[in-house]
């Protein structure tokens, strides 16, 4: 009985691939759906670096006393900041 479930299940799969794929429509729905959000992935990843980095070098400029550090830190942290809150934006608009 348990074998009969299992094969049901791998026809119903099979089947089911089958029209997905056979579908273009949906497939290149699909396609730009995960396109779309690898993209969203990689901006927010470049914000994120960029905030990571200015936090990397306020602390170098306050560990080693120099503004100029801290203030290259700050601007850093502050791109990516923007950065992230155009990226927000961008995604409150196209919802």
């Amino acid at each position: 009985m348990k074998n009969v479930l299992l094969g049901l299940s791998l026809a119903a799969n099979v089947a089911l691939g089958y029209v997905v794929l056979k579908d273009t429509d949906a497939l290149e729905d699909l396609t730009e759906k995960f396109d779309e959000l690898s993209g969203k992935a990689a901006e927010k990843f470049d914000s994120f670096t960029d905030e990571a980095e200015g936090k990397a070098k306020q602390v170098e400029g306050a560990l080693t006393d120099d503004p100029k550090a801290k203030l290259e830190g700050d601007f850093e942290s502050g791109k990516g900041a923007v950065k992230e809150k155009v990226q927000d934006a961008k995604d409150a608009l196209t919802d």
